[in-house]
């Protein structure tokens, strides 16, 4: 069965009771028809998606992304029923971020258009859904540990896309129900803003977890990753497992977050310029050898060569009937 630590932090199951003190989002199960198609092999988008780019639409790079013809639809899937669900939250709020009951699609950012989890049609949040690992681990996770007694729903998450400042990002740690540290979340730069801050940052995140998590989190150890945006707002992002092998510890390190720290809640933040450091967004990058393969596609698009590679197959799959 899904643990119970673990389905604590399932976004489904912690968000309704949170929703006031997170960012706006929208969970939808996911039908096991979707489920079927996400663990299938064949990368071939569902009709609705490639039919919700307009004709005269362009890939970030301008290259233009073509339309399936009337024989190529017949053999897409389909989901008319869940698409709908996504097009009318697309609608509702503009622009979504995605992610599954515990993970985002962060390892399959590169075949995204803009790069980023950033998703304003359906056929961005389907590529996305598709082509990530870690949203496959979420779900066949789930698949594989529900029984009757303990059953967790797979869910697709949508957030209503929200430009964050990385200053206002941190990392709070939560040691046998105690915030213990506070730490900023991108450590690829100093912010002045977090020295100028430091104090009422400290104290605004103090007060959201004594007067609104400690008591209402059923778990004694865990991580919450929340923004700060400004004096006496601070939103909840995730909760995590305060488990070295899934969350990093920023600028603590588990020893540290396992052992007694002198003052808590600790705060930690890079006070001086380090020069260049790498970003962990960045680590997700297009594998050399379809980098390689894209460099002499010429002006094709991903989703173009991924549709030419479908059509292949299907008049390969023909030729073999004759």
């Amino acid at each position: 069965m899904v643990n119970d630590l673990k389905r604590e932090l399932s976004f489904s199951v912690w968000y309704p009771r949170f929703t006031k003190d997170s960012l706006e989002a929208v969970v939808l199960p996911i039908p096991d028809n979707v489920l079927k198609y996400l663990e299938h092999d064949a990368f071939v988008l569902p009709l609705e998606a490639a039919k919700s780019v307009p004709y005269s639409s362009e890939w970030s790079d301008g290259s233009p992304v073509n339309q399936e013809s009337a024989e190529d639809s017949e053999c897409q899937p389909t989901f008319p029923d869940f698409s709908k669900q996504i097009q009318e939250v697309l609608d509702k709020f503009g622009a979504v971020f995605i992610k599954c009951n515990w993970s985002t699609p962060s390892d399959a950012t590169w075949v995204a258009p803009t790069k980023t989890l950033k998703c304003t049609t359906l056929e961005e949040v389907y590529l996305l859904l598709k082509s990530s690992d870690r949203i496959s681990g979420d779900l066949t996770g789930i698949m594989k540990s529900n029984d009757n007694r303990h059953c967790l729903e797979p869910c697709l998450v949508l957030k209503r896309w929200r430009d964050i400042n990385p200053c206002t990002e941190f990392r709070c740690f939560v040691v046998k129900n105690e915030l213990i540290g506070i730490s900023q979340r991108d450590l690829s730069q100093c912010y002045s803003y977090i020295e100028a801050e430091k104090y009422g940052i400290q104290q605004d995140i103090k007060s959201i977890f004594m007067e609104r998590i400690k008591h209402r989190f059923n778990a004694e150890n865990y991580v919450i990753d929340v923004i700060r945006y400004k004096k006496d707002k601070v939103k909840i992002i995730d909760f995590g497992p305060l488990d070295e092998s899934v969350t990093k510890g920023t600028l603590f390190t588990y020893e540290e977050l396992n052992s007694e720290l002198r003052e808590t809640p600790e705060f930690r933040f890079i006070a001086e310029d380090m020069g260049i450091q790498p970003n962990a967004t960045r680590h997700f990058c297009v594998p050399q050898e379809i980098n390689e393969f894209l460099q002499s596609a010429g002006n094709m698009s991903m989703m173009d060569i991924i549709q030419e590679e479908v059509n292949s197959q299907h008049q390969s799959d023909n030729d073999d009937n004759f």
